[in-house]
């Protein structure tokens, strides 16, 4: 299992690069430079979340403030689908232990 690492440019009137890197545990880190933002958060505390004109990726756990990040939608799909093959290998590890 290896950290699969996922660029996007986010979807509000900047416009910045959000760096996140997906870590095998199940631990999502994002990093958007431009505004000096960076966290870590469990995936089974993210969702995603539809607005008028993109995706949200809500993440529940960070200092107990919910933190939004406005994406595409087609980014949000590859996010999503990275962020589900990333529990299916971690639970096909833990089931072969």
């Amino acid at each position: 299992m290896l950290n699969r690492r996922f660029n996007c440019t986010l979807m509000d009137a900047e416009h910045p690069m959000a760096k996140m890197v997906l870590h095998p545990t199940g631990e999502l880190e994002v990093d958007v430079a431009e505004r000096r933002q960076h966290f870590s958060v469990d995936i089974d505390h993210v969702l995603f979340r539809r607005s008028e004109q993109s995706m949200e990726l809500v993440c529940e756990e960070t200092a107990g403030v919910p933190f939004c990040l406005a994406l595409s939608a087609q980014d949000a799909f590859a996010l999503y689908h990275l962020m589900e093959d990333s529990r299916e290998e971690l639970e096909e590890l833990m089931s072969d232990l």
